[in-house]
């Protein structure tokens, strides 16, 4: 039996294009896991942020990918506004926090998961079906798995990147790409947590978090956001938004991090501090939690005086810590262990039109199996989606037209 299409992987973008495929295209989704989107109920602490309210444009530059716009057909083929409508049309209504973010309006990602797989035929999705091999053979191409062999006339690859090898995202895509003699580039963490050299200047910090703004090296942009302080390091929205930066800063030098730990100037707080007639401790308690306020007191190595006795080198050192408390990076996590991973098929052997791999018609890629990704906010589930749209709407097209 030949398939119109064989979808490999059951996240987002594969349950997109199959919803596409529904009733117009004798197609299958190979799932190699015993239930799909295992990775979608894990995002956004289990509540799915979905997609975000930002126009194309403004979604495009903020990515941190050279060849971003690579992205535009696919996201005004299938922009965010057509994402809410497509769940609204599967009875779960997206809301926007802060007005950026959509999560579901339940807080729950199993209804976006439900909401995807509604309208999807179950014996239209095959489970444990885990691709080993994809070969052409004429005009067809050949996919074989543990215990089948499957014939089809196109091929959507969604099989995702390395990022929780768990969840099914084994890197696969790349052994793919090789027997199809298509060019990858290595998978590296996205989203990821920060281990920090120096434990001493946080070990009795873990739990805590802030928001501040924070500069990486000396560059001239800073970055805006919560983090939150590890046992090994750093995490939090705003550090998973940069780790991508971090990581190849670090290839080529070392890498610190700074940011205020404090609301203002230490130098207004410190005059305050003197007519309020406090010693060093109740300074730093008036302008900090207890808790950092004793363990910046500890690295200051500063004796508990009056403020009024502090010296000029004292007080610099304070506003150091204060004002650009800063720490150098060991490593990013692993890219097993990262939400996202940059890399994948290579975007030059893409068509962004289609989702088509140029030289071999009939194959297409979407999500993170590309090298593309987004920082966190809804971006790559959107991209994943988008790209699984246009995917499955160019394969209707073509059809349509012989």
């Amino acid at each position: 039996m030949i398939k119109d299409v064989i979808i490999v992987g059951g996240g987002p973008g594969g349950l997109m294009a199959a919803n596409q495929l529904e009733g117009k295209k004798d197609y299958l989704l190979l799932e190699k896991n015993e239930k799909v989107g295992k990775k979608l109920l894990l995002t956004g602490g289990k509540r799915c942020n979905i997609t975000n309210t930002l126009s194309i444009e403004a979604f495009i530059e903020s990515l941190h990918v050279k060849h971003k716009r690579f992205l535009y057909k696919a996201l005004q083929t299938f922009k965010n506004e057509d994402i809410l409508q497509f769940f609204k049309q599967r009875g779960l209504n997206l809301i926007s926090e802060n007005d950026f973010k959509y999560f579901p309006e339940t807080g729950k990602s199993r209804d976006v998961l439900n909401a995807l797989l509604r309208d999807i035929k179950p014996n239209n999705i095959l489970y444990n079906q885990s691709l080993k091999r994809i070969s052409q053979e004429g005009s067809l191409f050949k996919l074989e798995t543990k215990t089948d062999t499957f014939y089809t006339r196109n091929v959507i690859l969604a099989v995702g990147s390395n990022a929780y090898p768990s969840t099914g995202s084994s890197g696969d895509i790349q052994d793919f790409a090789h027997m199809l003699g298509v060019n990858t580039i290595p998978f590296t963490p996205a989203e990821a947590s920060l281990y920090i050299k120096d434990l001493d200047l946080i070990k009795d910090l873990p739990g805590l978090s802030m928001t501040t703004t924070l500069k990486i090296n000396k560059d001239k942009k800073t970055h805006h956001g919560d983090i939150l302080i590890t046992h090994v390091g750093l995490s939090g929205p705003l550090i998973l938004h940069i780790s991508e930066l971090v990581y190849h800063k670090l290839q080529v030098e070392p890498v610190f991090l700074s940011f205020p730990i404090i609301e203002g100037s230490f130098d207004d707080a410190l005059e305050k501090g003197k007519k309020q007639k406090y010693n060093l401790s109740q300074l730093l308690d008036s302008i900090m939690t207890k808790r950092l306020s004793k363990h910046i007191l500890s690295l200051s190595n500063l004796e508990n005086k009056s403020c009024h006795d502090l010296n000029k080198q004292e007080i610099q050192t304070l506003k150091n810590l204060t004002e650009s408390f800063t720490l150098e990076v060991l490593k990013v996590e692993d890219k097993e262990k990262a939400f996202v991973n940059a890399g994948g098929i290579d975007i030059k052997e893409m068509d962004p039109n289609t989702m088509q791999v140029k030289k071999v018609p009939g194959l297409y890629v979407i999500g993170e199996s590309l090298d593309l990704q987004g920082p966190i906010g809804g971006f790559n589930i959107t991209i994943a989606m988008s790209t699984g749209f246009l995917a499955a709407k160019h394969i209707k097209e073509s059809e349509e037209n012989k």
